[in-house]
């Protein structure tokens, strides 16, 4: 059905583009607990700090196997285009998750779950769209 909607190229990109975002997320959840645990930083930065490392694992991958683009194409600009686009998806993933859990009363993680699908569409459009145009 994918393949119907956006064509074949597209859906093994959404595809590639999900993996590289389950690595991530795992990636996020280990250097979260790393920094709490072992260097005894607090919790908040130390998430932030994580993230930093997730987005920048991510714009490596996406640009060498998800999008096929030249990393060394103007990788500062790039970058900074990259993380924009990650950081509002985030927000719209915090925004999603409380309206699906406080607004119409799902449970928190099935909230999540919708909120990591329909954000996953607004990171890799922007992505697609104007990071690796």
């Amino acid at each position: 059905m994918i393949n119907r909607i956006f064509g074949c190229k597209i859906s093994r990109e959404i595809f590639k583009f999900a993996i590289v975002g389950v690595m991530n997320t795992l990636i996020h959840l280990f250097a979260l607990y790393l920094f709490v645990e072992f260097f005894n930083i607090w919790y908040v930065l130390a998430s932030f700090l994580a993230y930093l490392i997730a987005v920048s694992n991510s714009f490596v991958l996406n640009t060498i196997w998800t999008f096929k683009a030249n990393i060394r194409h103007r990788p500062a600009f790039r970058y900074l285009k990259f993380f924009l686009i990650s950081s509002i998806a985030a927000l719209f993933n915090l925004l999603f998750l409380i309206i699906f859990t406080e607004i119409i009363g799902l449970w928190y993680m099935m909230s999540q779950v919708l909120a990591i699908v329909l954000t996953l569409m607004i990171n890799f459009a922007g992505n697609k769209l104007w990071t690796y145009r």
